[in-house]
């Protein structure tokens, strides 16, 4: 057995079965020419011949002391494929809607503790004659880069390639940095992460106040309550859209900005209106959890040219402005005083940032007593990078790529963007009671895209 790090090992603790934190992917797929009706049982049928499984998804968790004790890995002699590859249908006429319904069931199941936790379902039955896939993993196996990493690799720039292998097979797994077990190396880290700390803290401190004084930075304890700040169950919905980038890149360079300035005006546009039209708008701003860069071609943020997904920074959605174009700029302002900060401080001390902007999560039990506790944020945002080439699986053309992501107790409403094919997917999961009307919110985000094209000129008034 292997002990986890801190990281998998949270994930594992405050995972129950009625909140699963597990993430996923829907996956559409056009059949090759020389298909039959029977494409989506042969995918299936293809996906099990590939029985050899790679050795971080041949872990599941082990909690000793009758669950009270620190969890391990444990490595299982064989995976039974045939529970995690599946073959299912669409319901009803086998729309798109009917598929969205079938994945806030599937996303909505907890994986099974007692084997390595992902499961992958090949859905037939769509009315458009495409094939879907749904997968889903444990964030303590992959986070969403990572996941959707698995899925890009599996798959081939060649339509005519018949070779794939699966989203599990080793060649497709890139293996894992492991981390040092001897307490002389703890200690190392610790005395190189105390000096950083001293090291950051004039500069931080002055970035910070800074962006407090002009309104740039979310502090934590500044985010208002929300109907989305609530206890989560078990139930999901999942909804999905896409738009042409070329849409957004227009806004962008209209307004001297970066494309990762408008998708977050744009959701917040989206979020001021629903909640608008349930009377539950705060009075403060919203704020956002960025828990990866939204480098979609431009200003970045996060640790500029480092691997994305290292921490994560609270910015303000400006929902109290009703102007879009100004909505824009102050967003705008806040991602560039973001990356300034990032940009000033080695990755550690970033990850340590990230960690005390994020640790009023750790007073979420008390919030449910106690109301003067604010959230730490009001949504998750995040952008996982797609693959810029056209992606083939044993000839099948992948037509769209949506995330799945996962809520937390809290947290009701995460939402989550891709880039592929000159299309920006977007896939948003709420809690099925706390969020109702999800699929409203998404009509939402376009209508709040209109808005931000009139305002800065790239449309017809």
């Amino acid at each position: 057995m292997q002990v986890m790090s801190l990281p998998e090992a949270l994930f594992v603790l405050l995972e129950t079965p009625s909140r699963p934190l597990h993430l996923g992917a829907l996956v559409l797929f056009e059949p090759p020419p020389d298909a039959g009706d029977d494409h989506a049982r042969r995918m299936y049928e293809d996906l099990l011949t590939h029985d050899e499984v790679a050795d971080p998804l041949r872990r599941r968790p082990v909690r000793t002391l009758r669950g009270a004790g620190y969890p391990l890995w444990s490595r299982p002699e064989d995976v039974d494929l045939g529970f995690h590859v599946r073959h299912t249908a669409v319901p009803g006429s086998g729309s798109m809607s009917d598929l969205l319904a079938l994945v806030s069931r599937l996303h909505g199941s907890p994986l099974d503790p007692l084997r390595p936790m992902w499961e992958v379902y090949v859905i037939e039955g769509l009315d458009d004659g495409r094939t879907a896939m749904y997968a889903k993993i444990h964030l303590s196996l992959a986070d969403g880069p990572a996941g959707l990493r698995l899925l890009h690799r599996s798959m081939s720039t060649d339509p005519e390639a018949r070779d794939c292998p699966a989203p599990w097979s080793p060649e497709v797994v890139a293996p894992r940095a492991r981390l040092s077990a001897l307490p002389t190396s703890w200690l190392r880290a610790g005395l190189r992460a105390g000096t950083e700390v001293f090291a950051m803290t004039p500069e931080i401190g002055r970035l910070v106040t800074d962006g407090v004084r002009r309104h740039r930075v979310a502090l934590p304890w500044q985010t208002p309550p929300t109907i989305f700040n609530v206890a989560v169950g078990r139930g999901r919905t999942f909804a999905a859209r896409s738009w042409p980038i070329e849409r957004l890149h227009a806004v962008a360079t209209a307004a001297g900005t970066t494309i990762d300035a408008v998708v977050l005006t744009m959701c917040a546009g989206g979020l001021r209106a629903y909640l608008s039209e349930r009377y539950a708008l705060p009075e403060s701003p919203l704020t956002a959890m960025l828990p990866v860069p939204m480098n979609l071609g431009g200003a970045a943020v996060g640790p500029g040219g480092r691997e994305p997904g290292v921490g994560a920074m609270v910015i303000g959605l400006a929902t109290v402005e009703p102007d879009p174009a100004v909505r824009l700029a102050r967003i705008a302002d806040s991602l560039v005083h973001a990356d300034r900060v990032v940009t000033a401080l080695s990755g550690t001390q970033f990850l340590m940032l990230s960690a005390l902007s994020l640790s009023p999560l750790a007073l979420e039990p008390v919030r449910r007593f106690v109301d003067e506790i604010p959230p730490p944020f009001n949504v998750l945002i995040s952008y996982l990078p797609g693959p810029s080439r056209i992606r083939y699986w044993n000839g099948a053309r992948m037509t769209g790529i949506y995330p799945v992501p996962a809520v937390l107790n809290g947290q009701a409403l995460s939402i989550t963007l891709t880039g592929y094919d000159g299309r920006l997917d977007l896939g948003v999961v709420g809690d099925r009671h706390a969020v109702p009307a999800l699929d409203g919110l998404v009509g939402l985000l376009e209508g709040a895209l209109s808005e931000l094209e009139s305002a800065v000129g790239t449309r017809p008034r």
